[in-house]
């Protein structure tokens, strides 16, 4: 395992996370409502909760910061994981040569598998604990009016821990792979096979597992694969994300299970378009997290690289 991925992977999850938590948290709170309604509204709702219509931007801004420090202690690592596997995975592989070659298609869809599959162990705490708290604050209120808002990490962290023990945290983990495999694999395929084309219609080489590309180049290609990965997992996401926070007060309607979830979404939630909801938030997230991420990862790969000259 290279230290240098390592390094390089966390610069790039935190730098990620940080910046486009808000737009994490507005996605989720999306996903979990069950109303149906002018979107413009809803948007309004998940930004504004009702507990916060009479607070400063200082108070709506630690609303949608809520569950930070969690998915950073998480996701750094998680991201670590993932990034260093794919790239260890990747460069095993193309050993082997034929279907597995470092460019081949084959090489990337198995190596990003393996990847989301290793990362989900740190993934699946942190999404379970991050989208409750993310929903918390915006739950529906109470009969006398009152929300709980005092809730910590801490706190919850015990609560799953007294009320499941360790199976808690990890809630959703094989729905999760059902999501995140496939979403991946399409990720990686794509995302590599764009930065192909970008070299190929540049005249620009390899240096090992150097692209060396333009960081715009990197943009663009993650953000086209990431749109791809995204219209295809975000049905099943919505309905993993239900299941995760069914334990915490503002997930009872979700406990009787991910078929349950998704049965009622159709046949009350417009059908199809219940599979959608969230979307554009999702993508809005999903985008610059995975395009700042793997910017930040390529460019110091391709730092390093240039050092070794």
């Amino acid at each position: 395992m290279d230290s240098y991925y390592l390094f390089a992977s966390s610069v790039a999850a935190l730098t990620a996370r940080v910046i486009t938590h808000p737009i994490d948290t507005i996605k989720t709170r999306l996903q979990v409502r069950s109303t149906t309604g002018n979107d413009y509204q809803q948007l309004k709702q998940v930004i504004l909760p009702p507990e916060q219509t009479a607070h400063k931007f200082s108070g709506i801004l630690r609303s949608l910061y809520r569950g930070l420090p969690v998915t950073l202690l998480f996701s750094v690592p998680a991201l670590s994981v993932y990034l260093t596997c794919y790239e260890t995975t990747k460069a095993q592989l193309a050993l082997h040569g034929g279907l597995f070659a470092r460019d081949g298609i084959l090489n990337h869809l198995s190596s990003g598998c393996l990847a989301e599959v290793a990362a989900g162990l740190l993934f699946t705490p942190m999404e379970v604990m991050k989208n409750q708290l993310q929903t918390e604050s915006a739950s529906t209120m109470t009969a006398s009016n009152n929300i709980n808002n005092n809730m910590t990490a801490t706190s919850l962290a015990n609560r799953i821990w007294k009320s499941e023990g360790i199976k808690g945290f990890f809630r959703g983990y094989w729905m999760g792979l059902a999501v995140f495999v496939p979403h991946t694999m399409t990720y990686f395929a794509v995302y590599e096979q764009c930065k192909l084309v970008y070299a190929h219609h540049y005249d620009i080489d390899h240096q090992g597992d150097s692209a060396q590309l333009p960081m715009g180049a990197y943009l663009l290609c993650s953000g086209v694969a990431s749109t791809m990965g995204i219209l295809l997992s975000t049905p099943l996401d919505i309905v993993k994300t239900r299941w995760q926070i069914s334990a915490a007060d503002q997930g009872v309607a979700f406990r009787l299970g991910p078929v349950d979830i998704a049965k009622r979404m159709w046949q009350h939630e417009g059908h199809w378009r219940a599979f959608t909801r969230g979307m554009v938030a999702r993508i809005a997230w999903g985008i610059p997290t995975t395009a700042i991420s793997m910017t930040v990862f390529e460019a110091l790969k391709d730092w390093r690289a240039n050092q070794n000259l």
